[in-house]
């Protein structure tokens, strides 16, 4: 039987504003290689530049002022973001971008938003 303990406090924040609607949230420690090529012999000769955290997020149903607020703060070219990281069993703060993301209108008259996906990517390596 596997025992656990909670996660405590927020599972993400950025600019430390907790992201509470989070449905389900990917963390991968993404390598990125530099002349990455095989030899003839199929061996691999690359050079690891770095680790480089992928967050990867579905927000769940928002309305419309929810949405704008969620936005905002992804619209930035960069902002601080602190995450539960399982790697180190504890919270990390760095500096993140957003990918593309976008809002599809679940109900015009009640203003709901329906959930969307949006990676962060980390702007330094680990």
């Amino acid at each position: 039987m596997i025992t656990s303990t909670p996660i405590t406090g927020a599972l993400l924040t950025i600019d430390g504003t907790a992201i509470p609607e989070l449905v389900s949230y990917k963390v991968t420690p993404a390598k990125l290689w530099k002349d990455a090529d095989r030899n003839m012999q199929g061996d691999l000769r690359a050079t690891l530049i770095g680790i480089f955290t992928k967050l990867e997020l579905n927000i769940g149903m928002v309305n419309k002022t929810r949405a704008a607020a969620i936005a905002a703060k992804l619209n930035q070219a960069y902002f601080s973001v602190t995450y539960f990281d399982p790697s180190l069993n504890a919270n990390r703060t760095a500096q993140f971008y957003a990918g593309d993301f976008s809002w599809d209108l679940q109900t015009k008259h009640r203003g709901l938003f329906k959930p969307t996906a949006v990676n962060l990517i980390a702007v330094s390596k680990n």
